[in-house]
């Protein structure tokens, strides 16, 4: 029996040592996990300060720059695009868009609802002022409609094309191919309704 209590007594000995070892492991593990929780918390709160950035500024470059002084100016990117912008109100164009050839047309002004015009060639769809050009206002040729003519009828600044447009837009019913139909348009069939 002794050598029964004996062994009896080095196993508790061993499972009480295991048993500490065991609670160590416990919370050295649970330690770990804490670490683990605060990192992925850091991230989280960090990656959405980040985006929260990055919307502010809509993931866009910074429209100003520094210089060595602290003096702010506009990026280069900007500058670009201010220059560009001023040159085209310098450089506008008023047009019209006609009819290549005789037939229907969609007519966005007409009187009952009805959806088409018959247009003879030549006679004016559209008035307009654009300071991209043709290519930049219309890209690959979509005006609206098929069979149409560009036809550039005023170049100058934006000012001036713009108080053309509109002075060709207002008279439009005073012309010829208006003033022969059975009803009035107020303005030209591919022009937006005016209120």
């Amino acid at each position: 029996m002794v050598t029964y209590k004996s062994k009896t007594r080095k196993e508790n000995h061993s499972k009480i040592h295991q048993k500490s070892e065991n609670q160590h492991t416990i919370k050295a593990n649970k330690n770990t996990n804490y670490i683990g929780v605060y990192l992925f918390a850091f991230l989280l709160l960090f990656g959405g300060i980040f985006l929260s950035i990055q919307n502010m500024s809509g993931g866009k470059k910074s429209p100003i720059i520094f210089d060595d002084d602290g003096n702010a100016s506009l990026a280069p990117h900007r500058q670009g695009k201010l220059q560009k912008e001023l040159a085209e109100i310098d450089r506008a164009v008023q047009y019209s868009l006609r009819a290549e050839i005789d037939g229907l047309f969609p007519c966005k002004t007409c009187p009952n609802g009805s959806s088409f015009i018959h247009l003879f060639k030549g006679e004016v769809w559209k008035i307009g002022v654009t300071r991209k050009g043709e290519k930049g206002r219309y890209p690959g040729g979509n005006y609206g409609a098929p069979n149409l003519l560009f036809l550039i009828e005023y170049e100058g600044t934006y000012s001036e094309c713009l108080k053309m447009e509109k002075m060709k837009i207002y008279n439009y019913p005073l012309l010829p191919e208006a003033l022969k139909r059975d009803f009035v348009l107020a303005i030209p069939p591919g022009n937006e309704i005016d209120n």
